[in-house]
């Protein structure tokens, strides 16, 4: 069953009313309910397919319930990736820092991924996808120091791996840092 179809028969379950905040509220639910948080059509998107069905719609009602709804979302949006501070891509990590950034992403994408908040989990990778981007290209960076550049390089390379398998990458970066290949490069970094 599809958004549409699930709004559909909510909708003709309740008798085909007027539709309001509280026929709304309803469809929203039983969207989280069936598709997960990230499943969730905006009030005026729900109104709009009931409106193609025929029914009766309560505008300002329904105006102001959506223009509410936004802004919660945008709320909710900015607290999601609260634990992150504010981290930018553009930051140097050091790979400390890179690990315990990696450990609250994976942390994050497992929450949104259990809520099926698709949209949080694409932020989430996205902002992996910018920091490994940033640091490979600081790595290329001819004004960093050698030592400087394969710090980024390897930080490029730990993004990857979680890119590509995110829940392998807290086994797989113990075995990277164990490795003699890894202690020879870091040996003195954190």
């Amino acid at each position: 069953m599809n958004n549409r179809e699930l709004v559909t028969s909510i909708w003709r379950s309740l008798g085909e009313p007027a539709v309001g905040e509280e026929e709304l509220r309803r469809m929203q639910k039983a969207m989280g309910e069936a598709f997960g948080q990230g499943g969730v059509s905006s009030p005026a998107s729900i109104a709009r397919i009931l409106a193609d069905e025929g029914a009766e719609l309560k505008h300002p009602e329904i105006i102001e319930f959506d223009a509410h709804w936004r802004e919660l979302q945008i709320q909710l949006e900015a607290k999601r990736l609260d634990s992150l501070g504010n981290w930018s891509p553009e930051n140097q990590l050091h790979l400390r820092q890179a690990e315990s950034l990696i450990k609250k992403l994976e942390k994050l994408r497992r929450r949104f991924e259990r809520n099926g908040d698709d949209q949080a989990s694409k932020q989430i990778r996205t902002l992996a996808i910018d920091t490994r981007q940033a640091a490979d290209l600081k790595a290329r960076r001819r004004s960093l120091a050698e030592a400087e550049r394969a710090e980024q390089s390897e930080i490029a390379e730990w993004f990857s791996i979680w890119l590509q398998t995110p829940n392998l990458f807290e086994q797989w970066v113990e075995l990277r840092k164990s490795s003699p290949d890894f202690r020879k490069k870091f040996s003195t970094k954190d």
